[in-house]
This record gives C-alpha cells, structure tokens and sequence, in this order.
C-alpha cells in the first residue's frame, strides 16, 4: 500500500461511519479522496448550500454553524481530526443544514458526490451509522434541549426500536379481543337475539375504542423514550405510564465498558436489544435500543474523543505548570470540554411543602424524604377514622342536634376525633423524622420514631462500590416510587420508598464523578510537581558535570 494511501487509511479508521470497513475496503475508499488546502476563515459550504461532497478532517478544526431564521449564527460544535462531515446531506439529498467555517488553517480530504453514493452502494455497513446520523440532525431540530451546558454539543439522538411498541400494541389488542369473544360467549346463552346484538354492539365497540386509545399512550411513550449522547455525557430518558419522565445520564469519561444483551430470536432478527453502560460504580441499561452493535461501536468512538481530548488537556497543563515554574508566559489554553453539567432531570417539586420529598440545601446538600404515598399507606386508619367522624357529624347532624344527649356525643366525637388526629399528627412526624441525605462526601441514613429510638447510618462516597435502584411493583411505576441501593463493601444503605428512584441515583452517581474527578486533579496535580522535581535535579546534575569541567551550560527552554 502506497505510503499516502497507508496515511488516508489509517484516518478513515477514525471516522464512526467506517467502523465496519476492513482495511482493504478503506483502501479503495482512499483511492477516491481528493485533498483541499484550508485557510483559517475559509467558508467550506454554507447553510443551504446544495450538497456536492463529503469532507473528512485531516489537519486543522472547523466550526459547524447554524442560523435560525433571521437570527444569528450560532456555533453548534467544533470538529477536529478524524470527524467527517457534509454526509448528511448527500445522504438525505437535500440542502447543506448548517454553515462549515475553518477555525484554523487545515487539510481536508473530500469524497465527491458520484463517489460517496458509490461507496453506498458497494460498501452497505456504512448505511446504519448513516441512518443514525440523519435521524440525529432530523430529531435535534424537533426536540427543545434546554439542559445542554455552555461548550456541550449533541453528538447522537436514537429514538427506542418500535419492536417493544409493537410488542405492547399487540398485547393490548389481543386482551381487549379475548375479552370481548369471552363477554360474546356469555351473552350467546341470552333468549334475546337483538339484546345479544346490541349488548355485543356495545361492547365490541367500547373494547375497541379502549384498546385504540391504549394503543395511542403506547406510541406516545415510545416518542418520548430518547438516548442522547453530547461530546461529554450519555443520557438516557424513558417515560413510563401514567409517571413523569424517568432519565439518567452517564459522563462518558466515566464510561469502564460496553455490552450489548439480546433476550430472544426475534430481538436479533429485528436487530435490537439492551445496550449495557457500566462505569466503575454502576451500570445504565438502554433497552430497545437499535442497531445496538453500530451503537456500541459509536460510544466507543464518541469515548476514544473524549480521551483523546483529556489527554491533550493534560499534557497542556504539565506544559503550563513547566512555563510557571520557569517564569515564562502562560499558554492561553481554550477549555474544550464543559465541566460544570447542568443536570437533565429537572426534580418534582409539590406545591405543599408538608410532603416536598426532595429539599436542595446550602453546601451541596440534598435531604431525601420518604414518598407521601408511604406516609398516607402508614396513616391509613387515623386519615379514614377522621372521614368517616366528619361524614357521620355532616350526615347526622340535624339529628344529633335535635338529641337530648347532644353534648354528650359532640364530647365524645371531639375525644375521637383529638385522638385520631394525634394519631394522625404522630405518623407524620415519624414520617418526616425519617430522612436520607447527600453531602459533598457522604450519604446519610437516618431513622427516628418520635420519643422513641434514633438510627444513624452514614458511608463516604469514597467506599460505595456500586449504586443501584429498583421500582418493585404497580403502585410504584404509578407514582415512581422504589428503593436505591447503595453497596458499601459487607453493607448496605437502602434508601426506602423514595421517590424517583432514578434521580436519587443520579444524584449520587454525579457525587460519586465530582469527588472521582477532584481526586484525579490531585493525583496528577501531584504528578506534574513530581516529573518537574526530576527535571530540576536532572538540570542541577547537568549543571555540576559542566562545572566541573570548566563550561557553562545554558539549557534550551525555547
């Protein structure tokens, strides 16, 4: 292979579309690559623009931006080597989405119109990261993302393969029908032929409009079940019925590895299934997910950037504690990636603070309460004793008030009714004593009876192992309320009846990542001091050999 084609090669390894391309194919790709010299300023193609070629970075970065309306250009991402772009476009066969701009000066290799639609054609593995892309730009358009930080950029949007929706329709169609032939088989014993036909009329009618409307909350949710990944994090919302949104984030750097779990034949001939996220603490499922391989294949590559960036970052800062230590001006170094991430759950807050289950405090702090349905489960007969005395005092009272023994009954319902509502009263604060809380190192667990026994329990975010959390059964999926898990070595921290589950392992995962990068700062903080103490005592030893014999020696800082 030609050294300049071995070069072209060995890029095209970079670019996600060409993930499954051997290196023979890339070579006869790299055959067709033209090459264009850039100059920093240089407009690529604008928005609107027909399409006319694919671009491959060699050298260089480039701005991608976007202009709404009559409004101004906004920058959407910065690209870099190894990213490819102007695909979308040819793909989809219509006008250029947003504006190229050379951030600096570059090289650029180009795939012509004829040439891209041949590698199509002759190379159809490169369709579904194609397909994925396309469905990116499409969707981004379509959805309001509020969350996204300063400097954070979309990279993926995947909606949920339509196979579980298809699976849910077909389930609710099938019930609703044996529900209706079994109603048919009773009512055919009726004397009444017309009264069969009407009653079966009715029903039949009833049962089908109920399964469609069931059908149609069935599409909603899987409209609104999303994987999200940006140049920093993967995100991973889903809707479950009659609950709000249930959405977690993982930061890719945070990412340890990758599986793809498929449950059945038909999952595979349909070319879908659960894509598993591990990090060193937890792990993230994203069930339903298509073409799971090319997924999987792209976080990969997604991750291998991230790394790629943090690498250069930290070979910059050893280069700028170096200039420090020497006394030379410091290097104007751009951040590249957001460190600071706005969270995508956005908690539910009740307008009756009696029963706010999330409470943000000053210093980081998070205090967790129990759901109220757990409170209401637990006041049960107090909160039912005290409808029924105020029912029976509204129903009876013309009677009771006409009764000779009127104040004796109005005392004893007021003596009821006091200890119910003590009773009523002591629940609530048995639930409110009953807190779980989140501070910038550790996790708390705390239980209190009121005038009774106190537990307190308490881990570092340090020693967690691994985070998980669980809604075990119908009342919890209605009101999304369950229980997190939190493995600290031989025990473990339960926060019970929690509401949103999901957020609470959210929040810890993101402590957990905060502390995890704090850590890491220190580590190479102290590692750079280290590599620069070598240098100075390899300096002073240079130094004392060429005094001793005679020189004077200058190192060479330039």
């Amino acid at each position: 292979m030609p050294p300049q084609t071995d070069e072209q090669v060995r890029l095209l390894r970079q670019v996600l579309i060409f993930n499954e391309c051997e290196d023979g194919e890339l070579a006869q790709i790299a055959a067709r690559l033209g090459v264009e010299q850039v100059q920093r300023g240089q407009i690529i193609f604008r928005q609107g623009d027909a399409p006319n070629r694919m671009y491959i970075i060699a050298e260089g970065k480039f701005d991608v931006l976007r202009r709404e309306g009559r409004g101004e250009e906004t920058l959407l991402a910065r690209l870099e080597q190894g990213d490819a772009f102007g695909e979308e476009g040819l793909f989809a066969r219509r006008p250029r989405s947003a504006t190229i701009r050379a951030a600096t000066n570059g090289q650029l290799y180009y795939l012509e119109a004829a040439d891209f639609y041949w590698m199509v054609k002759h190379f159809p593995q490169v369709k579904p990261y194609l397909f994925a892309f396309r469905q990116t730009y499409e969707t981004a358009r379509q959805l309001q993302i509020r969350w996204l930080a300063k400097g954070e950029t979309i990279s993926l949007i995947s909606r949920r393969h339509p196979l579980p929706m298809i699976k849910d329709m077909a389930s609710t169609l099938g019930i609703e029908f044996l529900i209706v032939l079994l109603v048919v088989a009773v009512l055919s014993f009726a004397p009444d032929i017309r009264l069969l036909f009407n009653l079966s009329l009715i029903i039949g009618g009833g049962s089908f409009l109920l399964a469609l409307g069931l059908c149609g909350w069935i599409y909603l949710e899987w409209r609104n079940d999303y994987l999200i990944v940006t140049n920093v994090r993967v995100v991973w919302r889903e809707r479950i019925l009659l609950r709000s949104a249930s959405q977690q984030e993982v930061p890719l750097r945070a990412i340890q590895s990758l599986d793809v779990r498929t449950d059945n034949f038909i999952e595979r001939m349909f070319k879908t299934g659960t894509l598993v996220v591990r990090t060193f603490n937890s792990e993230m499922y994203l069930t339903g997910v298509p073409q799971p391989e090319q997924m999987k294949n792209m976080l990969y590559g997604f991750m291998r950037r991230v790394r790629k960036i943090q690498q250069r970052a930290r070979r910059q800062e050893m280069a700028q504690t170096l200039r420090d230590r020497l006394n030379m001006p410091r290097l104007d170094i751009p951040q590249e990636l957001p460190e600071n991430l706005p969270s995508v759950t956005q908690p539910k807050r009740y307008r009756l603070a009696l029963f706010n289950t999330r409470i943000e405090e000053g210093n980081c702090v998070i205090t967790y309460r129990k759901h109220w349905t757990v409170f209401f489960r637990k006041a049960l007969f107090p909160t039912a004793g005290l409808f029924l005395l105020a029912l029976t005092g509204i129903l009876f009272a013309p009677a009771l008030i006409k009764s000779s023994s009127f104040w004796i009954l109005m005392g004893g319902m007021a003596v009821t009714g006091a200890g119910l509502l003590g009773w009523w009263l002591w629940q609530y604060v048995d639930w409110s004593n009953d807190i779980y809380r989140l501070t910038r190192d550790k996790v708390i667990d705390r239980e209190k009876s009121p005038l009774g026994q106190e537990t307190f329990r308490s881990a570092p975010l340090k020693n967690i192992q691994s985070v998980r959390h669980e809604i075990p059964n119908l009342i919890g999926l209605m009101f999304n309320v369950g229980a997190v898990y939190i493995n600290v070595g031989d025990d473990t921290l339960v926060f019970h009846g929690v509401h949103d589950p999901a957020t609470i392992h959210q929040d810890i995962s993101r402590r957990m990542e905060e502390l995890h990068i704090q850590q890491e700062k220190q580590r190479q903080a102290q590692e750079r001091e280290r590599v620069i103490s070598w240098l100075e005592i390899y300096h002073e030893q240079v130094r004392d050999v060429f005094a001793n014999r005679g020189e004077d020696h200058k190192p060479d800082i330039s």
